[in-house]
């Protein structure tokens, strides 16, 4: 076996620990944290959206070829995202929960209906698609109480939801060039899928590209990252004492183990507040 082969292998078996170290991270706040039955919803989102973290992570980490910035930043951009909504709702949890919950359902209403507008008279299939996603709306609220917002859930945008969740930062250096990934902003697309034209005469423009980019596991850490602000702030909101290594200092300290180029240096550009 050669020398690549014994670093590939090593790196994946040092993916497949953080795997469970993140996921044993989450199962050890779920246990600690004290259930008040009488108020499931808060419990429902907020430990959804951290089980939404930790899967984010966790797929991201288990799937080399997506190492890149074509896909990676996807990824990340979710999370930053889910973290700011963790975040904005842990400081009033009741209310905003609840606010999360219902604009959630109200969207999944408007969508079975666009369902219906568009299904054709005999078409059985999507009529059974309709019956289950009706059945999934009434099992939690009948559809008839369910309001359909179509601004934001919180009555806030998202830049707004981290200044008040002091994720500044995070919104600044992480979410915004992340969402120039999302949404195919120019400033990601001229890097990733362009390159300038060989033909002196042509004046070097640009011409599409299918780049190949290399992979990096840096975009793995940053997610561990990312879990690691949103276990803080779940710890800091209920003040619980957890054994298992955070994810982050997990990340450094073991990387090192089995690549002598620290995982700082891999950085492709300054993350700051992130």
């Amino acid at each position: 076996m050669s020398n690549e082969d014994d670093q590939l292998k090593s790196l994946l078996k040092f993916m497949d620990d953080y795997c469970s170290i993140i996921a044993a991270g989450f199962r050890e706040r779920w246990d600690k944290w004290k259930i008040e039955i009488y108020k499931s919803e808060t419990y429902e989102a907020i430990g959804g959206l951290l089980s939404r973290q930790v899967t984010l992570s966790m797929q991201l980490a288990e799937c080399p070829q997506i190492w890149n910035g074509h896909i990676a930043p996807l990824i990340l951009r979710a999370m930053t995202d889910a973290h700011i909504t963790l975040a904005w709702i842990l400081i009033d949890p009741t209310e905003r929960t609840k606010k999360y919950i219902l604009y959630g359902l109200g969207q999944e209403k408007l969508y079975i209906e666009h369902l219906k507008t568009e299904a054709v008279e005999d078409d059985i299939r999507m009529k059974k698609v309709i019956d289950v996603r009706e059945s999934w709306l009434n099992a939690q609220r009948r559809d008839f109480m369910t309001e359909v917002n179509v601004g934001n859930w919180a009555g806030l945008n998202t830049r707004q939801m981290a200044n008040e969740s002091d994720c500044q930062g995070l919104y600044k250096f992480a979410y915004t060039p992340f969402s120039g990934v999302a949404h195919n902003m120019w400033q990601h697309i001229s890097r990733y899928n362009l390159a300038p034209c060989t033909n002196p005469l042509h004046k070097y423009h640009r011409v599409p590209e299918l780049l190949v980019t290399p992979t990096d596991p840096d975009y793995v850490y940053r997610s561990a990252k990312y879990v690691n602000r949103s276990f803080e702030a779940f710890d800091k909101k209920y003040q619980l004492d957890i054994s298992t290594p955070m994810p982050q200092r997990w990340f450094l300290e073991n990387f090192t183990k089995i690549n002598e180029k620290p995982i700082e240096d891999n950085l492709e550009v300054v993350d700051t507040g992130t």
